[in-house]
């Protein structure tokens, strides 16, 4: 949209000379909403939508949408248009997803800082789950945990209560809602949801990464909320990664179909898409834009397996994904180093200082250990 067409607007608001009483109220209220409506925050096209849908709903010929617009239709009339446009997308930011909000809320405010997994119940319980897998299954009114090789059952929380699954770096778990939906859960990652879910509706937060196995259930949609994008299925199986240290979420889709939301805080509700099996959509917080392409799609979700799948992958990407899942430091003295490729297969159940070994070699870089931290640079010796 022209930027002398918002001025021109919000110059009549100001200085028409000529306004009634009516046309004058008009007048201030919509200067009032312009003001308060972050025009610069809205993302790129955002502008030329809410434009023409003035020109739209005002009647205006596409033609006369310049400097003859106001003498054409009467500014007030655009301005009425503008006000209700505007005002109908702020009202739908403000109701929409308070269910997600809450979830939102919930994750934030439990540290993923912590040596074991951790289940929160909505009646401020919290169970410790021992060792680096734990599974926990919702089963005729009963939580069965097994962790370690130890199993118990404990009494759920109350049914319309949040419960969070907390696993830090260097754990994984698995769970069993109580629709029959699986969820791996992989380091670094907070799950909440209802013990139960209501009627019309199933709805989960993820922040981390997940890979899902979702119980069909036309009835009731299964959404899946992160911060940048949101995903509705029905009844299919896909990963989702949405660290809240990465640029990028992506979702990579198994088996069935999914229809994704993105720039969410949209004025206009957002972008959807929908996926088949077989693709990764990629978005950009950046860039603000998806992407959807072909992958093989075992690369990307044979980590709830305990393997780790590269394919042309900088040693960069692999290092991250091993320091998330083994929670240890990989630091790479040179940067070059980090951009160059790696594939292959890592079996993420060997001990760390077997599976860095056998990298190390694939990869032609010495390495030395310090703690918890790999510091790897490039092995002089194999130039001699």
């Amino acid at each position: 949209m022209e930027e002398e067409d918002y001025g021109s607007l919000q110059n009549h608001l100001e200085n028409d000379p000529d306004l009634t009483g009516p046309e004058r109220v008009i007048a201030d209220n919509t200067r009032m909403l312009f003001e308060s409506v972050p025009q610069e925050k809205l993302p790129e096209g955002e502008k030329d939508r809410i434009w023409n849908r003035v020109i739209a709903y005002a009647g205006i010929p596409k033609a006369d949408t310049s400097k003859r617009l106001f003498m054409l239709a009467g500014w007030y009339r655009v301005a009425a248009v503008v006000t209700l446009i505007l005002l109908a997308g702020v009202g739908y930011k403000l109701l929409k997803r308070p269910a997600g909000d809450a979830m939102k809320q919930a994750a934030a405010s439990v540290s993923i800082e912590s040596t074991e997994t951790r289940l929160m119940l909505a009646d401020s319980r919290t169970i410790h789950l021992k060792g680096e897998n734990s599974d926990v299954v919702y089963e005729n009114d009963l939580i069965k945990i097994d962790s370690s090789g130890v199993e118990k059952n404990v009494s759920p929380a109350q049914k319309d209560g949040l419960n969070t699954l907390v696993v830090p770096y260097g754990k994984r778990s698995k769970i069993t809602l109580s629709d029959g939906t699986k969820i791996w859960l992989n380091s670094g990652s907070r799950l909440v949801y209802p013990s139960e879910f209501a009627d019309g509706k199933r709805e989960v937060y993820l922040d981390g990464q997940a890979y899902f196995a979702v119980a069909h259930d036309i009835d009731r949609p299964f959404y899946v909320q992160t911060d940048r994008m949101d995903i509705k299925v029905l009844g299919t199986e896909f990963d989702v990664s949405s660290y809240g240290d990465d640029q990028k979420v992506s979702a990579v889709l198994a088996k069935g179909s999914i229809e994704l939301l993105t720039q969410k805080d949209s004025f206009w509700g957002g972008q959807r898409s929908k996926m088949v099996p077989g693709t990764r959509a990629v978005y950009n917080e950046i860039s603000r834009r998806s992407q959807i392409d072909q992958v093989n799609v075992d690369e990307y979700i044979s980590w709830k397996d305990g393997y780790l799948i590269a394919r042309h992958q900088t040693l960069k990407e692999v290092f991250k994904k091993l320091s998330r899942y083994y929670k240890y430091e990989f630091i790479i003295q040179d940067e070059e180093v980090g951009m160059e490729t790696f594939s292959g297969s890592l079996d993420l159940h060997e001990d760390i200082d077997q599976m860095i070994i056998g990298l190390a070699d694939a990869t032609s870089l010495k390495y030395h250990k310090s703690e918890r931290r790999f510091i790897f640079e490039k092995n002089d010796t194999s130039s001699e």
